[in-house]
């Protein structure tokens, strides 16, 4: 085989190299174009979720606080009684 040959070869065999890589590339950022669109749509309920979650813990920290006024309450009757 001349040099030319041999060139030729190589310079075939690394276009096509690129051509896969140039497809790959391709379904990658489609992949990742779906990935961000499903991602968007799902902000809003991400969002919601946590300002649920925010105001439960809200609501479950008011709940304890006055269970715990109830208890010192309880506490100081039970102190009163005792007497």
């Amino acid at each position: 085989m001349d040099l030319f040959t041999v060139l030729e070869q190589k310079l075939e065999m690394v276009l096509h190299q690129m051509e896969g890589l140039q497809r790959a590339n391709a379904e990658l950022k489609q992949a990742l174009a779906q990935r961000e669109q499903v991602l968007a749509e799902m902000a809003p309920r991400l969002q919601e979720a946590e300002a649920t979650v925010e105001k439960v813990t809200r609501e479950r920290e008011a709940i304890r606080q006055r269970i715990d006024k109830i208890l010192d309450r309880l506490k100081i009757l039970d102190l009163g009684e005792t007497v």
